[in-house]
C-alpha cells in the first residue's frame, strides 16, 4: 500500500513537471530577421519576399500557437542592391545581432532572406552563431558540405545550380560539345550565370565548352554574330544562349543566312521563371515584319525554365488561395514609388515555404518548446534535410544537400499553335541524389522524333574516315561557309517564288534552305 501511494505521488510529480515545462514553453519567441533591400527591379529583394513571410507567419501561428512567432526586416542605407549587400552584410547583420533588443538565450533567432551575392558571407555568420539560415532565391553551390554550411537550407526555385541541370540534360541527349553564348547587353542575372555556369558544371561532366559573348545593343551586333555563328558551326550543333529574348531574335535572324535553322542545330535559351517584367518573354511575336520568319526560326529553340509557374505545384488550390493575399499585402504595405511589375509568384512562394519549413524544424526539434537555450541552427537544419513535408502551401521535399526539390522543364516550339509545349521534365532521384531528365511528350523536331546530334555524322570538316562518309551524298553534313550558304537574290527568286507572297527576303531564304514546303502552305495560307 505504501509503494502504491509512493508511485502515485511520483506520477503526479511527473505530470506536474510536464505541465510546468509546457507552461514555460508557451510564449517562447522565435524571431525571423530578413536582411536585404527593397526594390521592385530585383527578384532577390525584400519587396518580393516580405508578403510571403507574412502569409507564412499567419499559417504557422495557426498551426503552432504555443510559440510566439515574430519577424523584422533589416534594411539600412548601406543595403541598397546586390553589390552593396555583398560589401556590407557582415557589418550590418553583426551590428544588429550584437545589439538586438532581446536575450539570445531566451529567443530563437532565424535568418530568412532572399540571398544575392552575399550568401557565402551570410553563411559564415550563421555557422559561427549556430543560427538557421534559409535563403529563398540564392544559395551556395557547395552547401551540401555540412562542415562548411552546417545550418544553411534553401527554398530557391533555382536550385540546384544550372551546371548540374544542364549536365544532366546533355547526358540525356548524348551531347558533349556545347557552345555558350552570352549577350552582355542583357540583365545582370545572365551576366552572373555566364560567370558561374562553367564552374558549376560537375567535375565528371564530359562537356567540351566553348564560350563567346556579343552585345545585342551594339551597332555592329550583326557583324559580331556573323563571326560567332561561323565559329559555332565549326565546333558544335548545340548553343546555350544566356540573355534576354531580344538577343535571341538577333541570333536567329543571322542564323538564317548561315543555314543553321534546318533542324541540325539547337539553340537553347534559359528563363529562370515566368517574369516578362524581369527577363522578357521568349516569343516569335513582336508585331513587326520579321514575325513570320521568327515563327519558323523558333522551331530550332529549346527553352529551359527553372520554375514552371504553369505546373501543378504553382497552380494548386493552396497557392492560388495565397495570390490575392500577396497582392493585397503588396499594395498595402510594400508598394514603392516605382511602378511595380506583376507579382513574382516563385519568389513569394519560396518565402512562404521558408517560413513553414522553419516552423517544422523548430517543432520537430522541441515539440513542447524548450527550457534554457533555444535549439541551434545545425540541429534545425538537420530536421529538414532529406525530408518530405506536407505544408499548407503544398508538398515539398528537401534534398540531402539542403536544397528544395523542384521540377525543371524543357519546352519545344509547336509551329501549328505558335506556343512552346513541355517536352522534357527533370527531377531528383531521392535514392541516388542524381538529377534526371525524362520525356513527357513526343518530340517533333523538324518532323523528326529525336533531337539532332551535337556533331555532324562525318565530322565538322565532312571528312571523317568511315565508309558512310566516303560515299557520295554525305556532303550535306559538312561545315558551311558564308559563301556557300548565302544565296544570291537571283537564286532566291528561282527556288522560292511562293515566298514573294510574304514580301520577306529572309523568309524566302529560310524556305529555300530548309527545302520543304512552307508550313503555311500545308495549312492553305499560301498557294
Amino acid at each position: 500500500m505504501v509503494c502504491y501511494f509512493a508511485l502515485k505521488r511520483a506520477s503526479l510529480w511527473v505530470l506536474l513537471l510536464r505541465l510546468l515545462l509546457v507552461g514555460a514553453a508557451t510564449g517562447l519567441r522565435v524571431n525571423i530577421v530578413s536582411p536585404g533591400f527593397f526594390s521592385w527591379r530585383d527578384s532577390t529583394s525584400l519587396s518580393q519576399l516580405a508578403p510571403g513571410i507574412l502569409t507564412g507567419l499567419d499559417a504557422i501561428r495557426r498551426t503552432y500557437p504555443q510559440f510566439n512567432w515574430t519577424s523584422e526586416m533589416l534594411s539600412t542605407e548601406r543595403l541598397t542592391d546586390c553589390p552593396s549587400l555583398r560589401d556590407n552584410i557582415q557589418y550590418e547583420l553583426s551590428k544588429w545581432y550584437y545589439t538586438k533588443k532581446y536575450d539570445g538565450d531566451e529567443v530563437l533567432t532565424v535568418i530568412i532572406t532572399p540571398g544575392c551575392f552575399e550568401v557565402r558571407l551570410l553563411n559564415e555568420l550563421a555557422a559561427a552563431w549556430d543560427v538557421l539560415l534559409i535563403t529563398s532565391m540564392d544559395y551556395a553551390e557547395e552547401m551540401g558540405n555540412r562542415n562548411v554550411y552546417p545550418s544553411h537550407v534553401t527554398t530557391s526555385p533555382l536550385s540546384p545550380e544550372n551546371g548540374i541541370v544542364y549536365c544532366a540534360l546533355f547526358a540525356k541527349m548524348n551531347w558533349t560539345k556545347l557552345y555558350l553564348l552570352h549577350d552582355s547587353s542583357s540583365t545582370s542575372y545572365f551576366i552572373f550565370q555566364m560567370t558561374l555556369l562553367p564552374s558549376s558544371l560537375p567535375k565528371n561532366c564530359p562537356i567540351q565548352l566553348t564560350s563567346q559573348r556579343f552585345a545585342s545593343a551594339a551597332w555592329n551586333a550583326s557583324q559580331q554574330l556573323q563571326l560567332i555563328l561561323q565559329d559555332f558551326n565549326s565546333k558544335s550543333r548545340v548553343m546555350l544562349y544566356l540573355g534576354n529574348p531580344f538577343g535571341l531574335r538577333k541570333i536567329l535572324i543571322e542564323a538564317v543566312k548561315f543555314n543553321l535553322l534546318a533542324g541540325e542545330h539547337v539553340f537553347m535559351a534559359l528563363t529562370p521563371y515566368d517574369s516578362p517584367a524581369l527577363f522578357g518573354n521568349f516569343t516569335w511575336q513582336n508585331d513587326d515584319s520579321e514575325d513570320e520568319l521568327m515563327r519558323l526560326a523558333y522551331r530550332a529553340v529549346l527553352l529551359i525554365a527553372r520554375a514552371d509557374v504553369r505546373g501543378p505545384w504553382y497552380s494548386s488550390a493552396a497557392v492560388r488561395h495565397l495570390v490575392p493575399q500577396w497582392d493585397q499585402l503588396t499594395r498595402e504595405k510594400y508598394d514603392g514609388p516605382l511602378p511595380r511589375p506583376n507579382l513574382l509568384l516563385t519568389a513569394l512562394a519560396a518565402g512562404h515555404t521558408a517560413v513553414e519549413l522553419m516552423a517544422k524544424a523548430v517543432y520537430k526539434s522541441n515539440p513542447g518548446g524548450w527550457v534554457g537555450r533555444p535549439p541551434g541552427g545545425k540541429l534545425l537544419a538537420d530536421q529538414l534535410r532529406n525530408q518530405s513535408f506536407d505544408l499548407q502551401i503544398g508538398h515539398v521535399y528537401i534534398l540531402p544537400q539542403g536544397q528544395l526539390d523542384r521540377e525543371n522543364i524543357a519546352s519545344c516550339f509547336d509551329f501549328e499553335s505558335g506556343h512552346f509545349k513541355t517536352c522534357l521534365t527533370s527531377t531528383s532521384d531521392k535514392a541516388t541524389a542524381r538529377f534526371l531528365w525524362k520525356r513527357v511528350a513526343n518530340v517533333t523536331w523538324f518532323d523528326h522524333n529525336d533531337f539532332p546530334f551535337d556533331e555532324p555524322k562525318c565530322g565538322f570538316d565532312g571528312h571523317r574516315d568511315t565508309d558512310d562518309c566516303r560515299r557520295k551524298g554525305i556532303s550535306r553534313y559538312t561545315k558551311s561557309s558564308i559563301k556557300s550558304n548565302v544565296l544570291t537574290e537571283k537564286g532566291q527568286q528561282k527556288c522560292c517564288s511562293f515566298g514573294n507572297h510574304l514580301n520577306m527576303p529572309y523568309v524566302q531564304l529560310l524556305i529555300c534552305r530548309l527545302n520543304f514546303r512552307h508550313p503555311l502552305q500545308k495549312r492553305g495560307h499560301i498557294r
